[in-house]
C-alpha cells in the first residue's frame, strides 16, 4: 500500500545535541543527529553502553529535552510545548517499555496497567476493563490481581507493554526491554512488540544485542553519540491513509481530580504505613496536647470563676479601710447603723452586715476550728445560699440574741460522724451552749482556696454580745438589683458613706470587676498553655516536612514513572500536597480524641477540666495549616524532579 508523503514523518529530529557538564569537562552524549522516523515502522537503535542510545531514546520520548537542533513530532516543534502539552505528548503519543520494568510495588498488574489511563481521566471502571483485556491479550488474565513482587521478569515486562498500550500510544519505546529476562521470556516480548507493530504501532526499540536488533526492520548503530549506520530498510509504503495522517499537537490534560489523588495518596501512605505513623505521631502529639491543655486551662477558669459566683455576681462589699488609713485589718469604722443607711439606697435588694473570727466549735469529744460569723437573716438572700437541712435563723432569733447556730456542711461532717442528725443538737462555741438548727448546701472552696463549707452562722446581735465583745462590722455585703446598677449603686454607697463618716476609711469592692479580672487572668494562662502545646503543633508540622521530603527521597522512581505515563508536575505536586494533607487531616483526628481522652483521664483525678467548641477547632484547623505549609515544600520539591534522573535512580 502507497504511503502519504505529504504528510509530517512522525518524529523527525534535526541536528539533534545533547551535553551534560561534568565537573569541568562536557559530555556529549548526543552530537549533531539528524533522524527521521515514519509511523508504523519497527525500529532498533544499537549502541554500547555510554554510546548515547538511551539519551537519544529520552529526547524521542519527550523525558529530555536537547541542548541543540530542533526535534518534531506529528510535524510540531516539541520545544515550543509547554510542560503540560509535553506531559499529553507522553500520555498519548508514548508509551514506555523499561528495561527494569519500572512498577508500582503497592499496585497490582492490573492497578500498574491503568496508571497512566488516570492521567488521561478514563473512568476507574473503564480502565480497569481495558487493562483486564490487555492482560487477557498478554497471557496473564490469572496475574491480573498480583503485585509486582509476586511476577516473574517475564511477566513483569509483559505488564510493562500493557501499560505502554493502555492510551493507545502511536509509538513504544522499548529501552533493552530483553536486558533483564532469560532468552525464552526475551523472545516473548519481541514477539510481543513485533505483533504490536505488525497492528500499525510505531516500535522505537533500544539494544546492545545485534541479534534482539535483526527483530526490528530498521537498524540504527549509534556510536560516541553520533550515528554510524542506518540500514533504513523499513518501507512504509504499504502503511494505511489513516495512520499516516498528520496530527495536531496534543492539548493539555486537566489536573487529575480530587478523590483521585486523594484515593492515591491513601495507596501510598498505606504501603508505606510505618512512616505515615511517625508522620502522624508528631501530629497527634500536638493537636492532643492542644485540646488537653486547653481543657484543663478552660476548667479551671472555670471553677475559679464558679467560685466566685458562688459568692454573687451583683455584690458589693464594703469594708473598713482606704485612703485615709493605714490598714484595713479588725478596725472600727463599720456600723450596724451603716448597713441600715446602705439599705435604703435605690437599686440595693438586701444588705447582710458581718462581723467573723475563728473560733474551736465542739459536741461531745469532737470539735472543729472553723470561721465563726455574725450576721442577719438577709445573709443567705445576699450570697444566694440555701439550705441542706434545717432552717435559717430569723429576725425574732435576732432580736431576743437565741443561742442558735448554722454550720456549713465540712463543720457538720467533721462534728457528726457516726449518722447523727445535726439539726436539733447543742453544740459548745466560746464558752456557751448553741442549738443546731440549720446546715447549708456545699459551696466549696473560694477563689483563694479557703473552705467557705467551714462556716458557723450565728445571728449578729448575739455574737456581739457571746463572741465578738464590740459592735463594730468586719464587711457589709450588698446586692444590688442588677449587675448594670452595679456601678450607680457603688457610687452611692461611697458617696453616702463619706457624708456619714466624713472621711474615706472604708472600701468597696465590685466582684463583678473581680470576676471579669480572674476571667481574663485565668484566659491569659489559658492561652498560654494552649500557647506552650502549640509549639508540639509546630514541632509536629516540622517532622512532616521531614518525613515528606524523605518520602520524595526514596519515590524517586515512583514520580519519574508517573511523568513517563502522563502526569504533569501539577499533578505531582497535588499528589505530595494531598498526601501531607491527609496525614495531618487524620492525625489531627486522632490527636482531638486523644486530647479528650487524657482531659477525661484527668478529670477522673478531681483535676477540672472543661470542653469547648473553640479550641479543638483550631487544633484540627492547625493540623490542616501545618499540611498545607509544611507539605507544600517537599511536594514542590517533587514536582520539579528531572524524570530521567529520577527514573535513572537505584
Amino acid at each position: 500500500m502507497a504511503s502519504d508523503n505529504t504528510a509530517p514523518p512522525l518524529i523527525q529530529i534535526s541536528q539533534v545535541s545533547r551535553h551534560y557538564q561534568a565537573g569541568e569537562t562536557v559530555v556529549r552524549a548526543l552530537d549533531n543527529v539528524t533522524l527521521t522516523i515514519r509511523r508504523g515502522e519497527f525500529v532498533a537503535v544499537m549502541g554500547q553502553s555510554g554510546s548515547g542510545k538511551s539519551t537519544l531514546m529520552n529526547i524521542l520520548g519527550c523525558l529530555d529535552k536537547p541542548t541543540a537542533g530542533t526535534y518534531r513530532v506529528n510535524g510540531h516543534s516539541v520545544s515550543d510545548m509547554t510542560p503540560d502539552q509535553l506531559a499529553a505528548l507522553r500520555l498519548k503519543t508514548f508509551g514506555f517499555v523499561f528495561q527494569r520494568y519500572q512498577l508500582l510495588a503497592p499496585l497490582t498488574a492490573r492497578e500498574n496497567v491503568a496508571l497512566p489511563a488516570t492521567y488521561a481521566h478514563t473512568a476507574r471502571e473503564q480502565r480497569l476493563q481495558r487493562a483486564d483485556q490487555l492482560l487477557d491479550k498478554l497471557g496473564l488474565a490469572e496475574r491480573a490481581g498480583h503485585k509486582p513482587g509476586e511476577l516473574s521478569g517475564g511477566q513483569q515486562q509483559r505488564v510493562s507493554i500493557a501499560r505502554a498500550m493502555i492510551n493507545g500510544a502511536e509509538v513504544i519505546l522499548a529501552d533493552e526491554p530483553t536486558g533483564a529476562l532469560d532468552s525464552q521470556s526475551g523472545q516473548q516480548v519481541l514477539a510481543l512488540l513485533k505483533q504490536l507493530n505488525q497492528e500499525g504501532v510505531t516500535v522505537i526499540l533500544i539494544t546492545h544485542d545485534a541479534e534482539v536488533a535483526r527483530h526490528a526492520d530498521r537498524q540504527i548503530e549509534i556510536r560516541d553519540g553520533r550515528i554510524q549506520s542506518d540500514s533504513a530498510l523499513a518501507s512504509v509504503t504499504d502503511i494505511p491513509a489513516d495512520i499516516s495522517a498528520g496530527q495536531a499537537a496534543p492539548p493539555a490534560y486537566a489536573s487529575v481530580g480530587l478523590v483521585e489523588s486523594v484515593t492515591t495518596a491513601l495507596k501510598a501512605l498505606r504501603f508505606n504505613w510505618f512512616r505515615t505513623a511517625l508522620t502522624l505521631l508528631g501530629i497527634i502529639i500536638g493537636v492532643g496536647a492542644v485540646v488537653a491543655m486547653m481543657a484543663i486551662g478552660e476548667g479551671g477558669k472555670q471553677q475559679v470563676l464558679s467560685r466566685i459566683e458562688s459568692m454573687g455576681t451583683n455584690l458589693l462589699l464594703l469594708r473598713p479601710g482606704g485612703g485615709n488609713t493605714r490598714s484595713s485589718g479588725d478596725m472600727a469604722t463599720l456600723t450596724v447603723e451603716d448597713g441600715e443607711a446602705v439599705s435604703q439606697l435605690p437599686g440595693v435588694s438586701y444588705v447582710a452586715p458581718e462581723r467573723n473570727s475563728r473560733a474551736t466549735i465542739r459536741f461531745g469529744n469532737r470539735d472543729y476550728n472553723g470561721r465563726i460569723q455574725g450576721t442577719t437573716p438577709d445573709y443567705v438572700h445576699v450570697r444566694d445560699w440555701g439550705m441542706a437541712r434545717g432552717v435559717f435563723f430569723t429576725q425574732q432569733d435576732m432580736d431576743s440574741m437565741a443561742p442558735v447556730i448554722v454550720i456549713g456542711q465540712t463543720v457538720a461532717e467533721e462534728l457528726f460522724t457516726n449518722g447523727e442528725e445535726p439539726i436539733g443538737q447543742y453544740v459548745f462555741l466560746k464558752s456557751a451552749v448553741y442549738q443546731v438548727i440549720g446546715v447549708l448546701e456545699a459551696k466549696g472552696a473560694t477563689s483563694g482556696g479557703s473552705d467557705m463549707d467551714e462556716m458557723m452562722l450565728i445571728p449578729l446581735s448575739t455574737g456581739r454580745v457571746r463572741v465578738f465583745g464590740r459592735d463594730h462590722l468586719s464587711t457589709i455585703t450588698i446586692k444590688v438589683e442588677s449587675t448594670e446598677q452595679l456601678d450607680e449603686v457603688q457610687a452611692a454607697v461611697e458617696q453616702l458613706m463619706l457624708l456619714r463618716h466624713g472621711r474615706e476609711d472604708f472600701m468597696v469592692r465590685n466582684t463583678a470587676s473581680l470576676i471579669e479580672a480572674v476571667g481574663e487572668t485565668q484566659d491569659t494562662m489559658t492561652w498560654l498553655l494552649g500557647s506552650v502545646a502549640a509549639i508540639s503543633l509546630f514541632v509536629g508540622g516540622i517532622g512532616v516536612m521531614n518525613i515528606m521530603l524523605v518520602s520524595v527521597s526514596e519515590r524517586r522512581r515512583e514520580i519519574g514513572l508517573r511523568m513517563a505515563t502522563g502526569a504533569k508536575p501539577g499533578d505531582i505536586l497535588r499528589q505530595f500536597n494531598i498526601e501531607a494533607l491527609v496525614v495531618c487531616c487524620f492525625g489531627g483526628a486522632i490527636g482531638l480524641l486523644l486530647g479528650a481522652a487524657v482531659a477525661w483521664l484527668l478529670s477522673q483525678f478531681n483535676i477540672a477540666v472543661a470542653f469547648s467548641v473553640m479550641p479543638p477547632v483550631l487544633a484540627f484547623g492547625s493540623a490542616v495549616l501545618v499540611g498545607v505549609v509544611f507539605g507544600h515544600a517537599p511536594a514542590r520539591q517533587a514536582s520539579r524532579l528531572n524524570p530521567i534522573d529520577a527514573l535513572a535512580e537505584d
